[in-house]
């Protein structure tokens, strides 16, 4: 298997510490190195993309977000962008699923609720992309390629899930947003704002006393903690 993370954006003008961390000193303090990622996993020779990132500029500028040109990097790392035969989505946030669109076809595997949200309060064109594709809709939990597990936790969002798997003796969980940054798992401090706080910290806390090694979607540690092959791409596994 291997496992990479990909950085596609930076910077963001709700990513405060008050967001970030329940009970934050200064809550208004913006973290000025707050990524965008998404995970790409390869396992026996098939590509899965955990979460899809999004493209959308006018969206972008509205919320802070610089987009970055990486498909240059994709093309020296990978020969292009790996031709991916399933998604996973943990859930519904537009820098989770707004790219879906551009993987016309390629089975998705969500919550139902996430699902649900989408249809209720997604973009057109990602409402629009799941039409005549494999949707496979979880209400709990489900095993996927007999290697990531999908968990509903309801803590970030409603339909907020986290992708649990095992690799080389070591346990990894990818985060969703039920943590932005390692050190809410690492320092035991849930998210600042969430739909369900219980919820989250009881992830949280489970995580911390199973000793699995958090991958967040927002954390600038995994940009320097893992080897980089690229100036936005490191490999995790």
């Amino acid at each position: 298997m291997q496992l990479y993370a990909i950085r596609y954006g930076e910077q963001f003008k709700y990513g405060t510490k008050g967001t970030v961390y329940k009970n934050a000193e200064q809550p208004g303090e913006v973290i000025s190195d707050f990524p965008f990622l998404y995970y790409l996993a390869e396992l026996e020779g098939k590509w899965i993309l955990i979460d899809t990132g999004f493209r959308e500029e006018a969206l972008a500028i509205s919320v802070g977000v610089t987009l970055l040109p990486i498909e240059s990097e994709l093309a020296e790392v990978f020969g292009g962008m790996p031709i991916i035969s399933q998604i996973i989505l943990t859930h519904s946030h537009w820098d989770h699923v707004n790219n879906l669109d551009l993987y016309p076809g390629v089975p998705v595997t969500m919550s139902k609720a996430t699902y649900d949200l989408i249809l209720r309060e997604g973009a057109e064109h990602v409402k629009e992309s799941l039409e005549g594709r494999q949707l496979h809709l979880m209400e709990q939990e489900v095993v996927i390629a007999d290697k990531f597990t999908l968990q509903l936790m309801g803590g970030h969002t409603p339909d907020s899930c986290v992708v649990y798997f095992e690799e080389a003796g070591k346990k990894y969980v990818i985060t969703g947003d039920e943590c932005y940054t390692c050190d809410n798992v690492y320092q035991n401090i849930p998210i600042g704002i969430s739909h369900d706080g219980d919820k989250n910290e009881a992830f949280i806390a489970d995580t911390r006393e199973r000793g699995l090694i958090p991958l967040p979607f927002h954390d600038a540690e995994i940009l320097k903690k893992y080897p980089r092959v690229s100036e936005n791409i490191v490999r995790i596994i």
